[in-house]
């Protein structure tokens, strides 16, 4: 049985989730670094403190396999990082049924089974549960309805089992993160740019991809989650939500009269 502190990571393979197994493993902790995206996992088999586990947040066969290995493994977890997700964007109007059952399937059914599975390893240590949200599950904007849907979800989700943990004495976490320079940022470029060909609202899409391209020339560098990941487990109190690296116009436009938000979208944006 493992002895250290160790950390389930969903999402693994790239971007955000890969930076959070890179720095944990390197604090010491021992990491189940879990993805869909074999090839991508295989840049962690031979690091030290990460175990990498091929697994499909929608299959719950994958989700069973994937409890009773690491349960041979250790006898508890300490902590649960849901990073695992996928972008689907364009108009409500035009999005496929089966486009938004994958989102939905992947950034919050797939979340709250991982989360429902595990939870008896968690339960042994009072293990954190670490859920990424994001800055647009606070605020809707047009033609990216379907990622935000899900986000919005993903919020009420962590708030719900907060409260209903903090009578196990349990800690749950959200993250609500900006524009960070993963593969994410040019995969939801490409997404725009494959809607702009097909949608009746070529022009209100075509000005995303400005507003996307300025997003990925101020976007952070990753490893400002995993070090905030690392924070959170090491603090006996820490906040219900961090936002991290949020955009501040955004921000600005939450507050405002909602009449007003939306002329500065319309106008504007």
């Amino acid at each position: 049985m493992i002895e250290k502190k160790t950390i389930l990571v969903t999402g693994a393979a790239n971007g955000i989730g890969k930076s959070i197994s890179l720095y944990l493993a390197s604090e010491d902790y021992f990491v189940f670094a879990t993805d869909v995206d074999e090839k991508g996992l295989k840049s962690l088999e031979k690091i030290a403190n990460i175990k990498s586990i091929n697994l499909n947040i929608r299959n719950s066969a994958e989700i069973n396999r994937a409890v009773n290995e690491i349960t041979n493994i250790t006898e508890g977890l300490d902590g649960l990082v849901n990073s695992a997700g996928i972008f689907v964007g364009g108009s409500m109007l035009e999005i496929s049924i089966e486009n938004m059952r994958e989102i939905l399937e992947t950034n919050v059914l797939g979340m709250i089974e991982v989360t429902q599975k595990f939870f008896p390893l968690l339960q042994k240590r009072k293990g954190k549960i670490i859920n990424l949200s994001s800055e647009v599950g606070r605020f809707s904007y047009p033609f990216n309805g379907p990622y935000g849907i899900s986000k919005y979800a993903v919020e009420a989700y962590s708030d719900s089992l907060r409260r209903e943990l903090m009578f196990e004495g349990m800690k749950v976490i959200k993250i609500q993160p900006g524009a960070f320079d993963t593969q994410f940022m040019t995969e939801t470029e490409d997404e725009y740019k494959k809607l702009i060909e097909k949608s009746k609202f070529k022009d209100q899409l075509s000005r995303i991809l400005p507003v996307l391209a300025k997003e990925k020339r101020r976007s952070s560098n990753p490893i400002v989650i995993a070090k905030l990941v690392h924070k959170i487990m090491n603090k006996k109190y820490p906040r219900s939500c961090y936002k991290v690296k949020n955009n501040r116009s955004r921000m600005i436009l939450e507050y405002l009269p909602t009449i007003l938000a939306d002329f500065l979208i319309k106008h504007f944006i």
